[in-house]
């Protein structure tokens, strides 16, 4: 989408979120993306090189633990050598500057590219990558120095470690799921997600049937286009800086004045 297409969608999605006082920003693969970091769907996606269940399901980690290791400890040197771009830093100023209220920010991504830009309290809804765990008891500790501590036994009980990872078929940590409901969203903003993995995939629909306003960022139609209150076709790090610069504006702010 050119330019001259998205920024009249760009208007109306501010003039639709900046009455809004808890904003959550649901980010998607999509956003990660922008930076480098390969989607597991769609083209050159991870998937297509490597069978989901192979990978990130605990069967394929219980019948070859080694191979999901070093897909994961890849993966992580990938991240670590890739930088936050200008969408990601924009949130950041949506949160320190947004003119209404609070934003909260939860993604499905496992990276940490969004607190490298300065996002504050990330909700990670399907994990963080960084993170080696044990696959007994409760024991976790940071692994993003060297990757250390996945060539290790848990330190607290002797067990196999794993990835921090959420896979397939299992469930959405249900402190994450509290924050974003305890957080009462009155609006959202989708940004690159394909909104097709339950329950994540429900929050928008959600508000949006309860009357509250959900944009949209996106370069392709999701299942969620449809429905929201508006959809961009573009690029995270193309659209977010202009939308955050609407909403955190004097003049916009002023005219939703009026119009309320």
């Amino acid at each position: 989408m050119s330019d001259d297409a998205w920024r009249p969608a760009i208007a109306r999605a501010a003039a639709a979120l900046t009455s809004c006082r808890r904003l959550l920003v649901l980010a998607g693969a999509g956003l990660s993306a922008d930076a480098g970091i390969p989607t597991f769907r769609g083209s050159g996606g991870l998937w297509r090189n490597y069978p989901v269940e192979e990978l990130a399901t605990p069967e394929g980690f219980a019948q070859d633990p080694e191979l999901v290791w070093d897909w994961y400890r890849e993966r992580r040197l990938q991240i670590a050598a890739s930088q936050p771009h200008v969408g990601q830093r924009a949130l950041t100023l949506l949160q320190q500057h947004f003119p209404a209220g609070q934003v909260l920010v939860a993604t499905t991504n496992e990276d940490d590219l969004l607190e490298r830009a300065g996002v504050n309290e990330v909700v990670h809804l399907h994990g963080e990558i960084f993170l080696t765990r044990c696959t007994t008891c409760s024991w976790q500790g940071d692994d993003r120095l060297d990757n250390a501590l996945s060539f290790l036994p848990c330190p607290r009980c002797g067990a196999r470690v794993r990835p921090g990872s959420v896979w397939y078929g299992e469930a959405v940590p249900i402190a994450a799921l509290q924050r974003v409901a305890g957080f009462d969203p009155d609006g959202c903003l989708v940004v690159g997600s394909s909104c097709l993995v339950q329950p994540v995939a429900s929050i928008p629909l959600e508000l949006r049937l309860h009357g509250h306003p959900v944009v949209e960022i996106n370069p392709e139609a999701t299942p969620l286009s449809e429905l929201v209150t508006c959809s961009i076709r573009a690029l995270a790090k193309d659209a977010l800086p202009v939308l955050v610069d609407l909403l955190t504006s004097a003049t916009v702010r002023e005219q939703a004045r009026r119009v309320t």
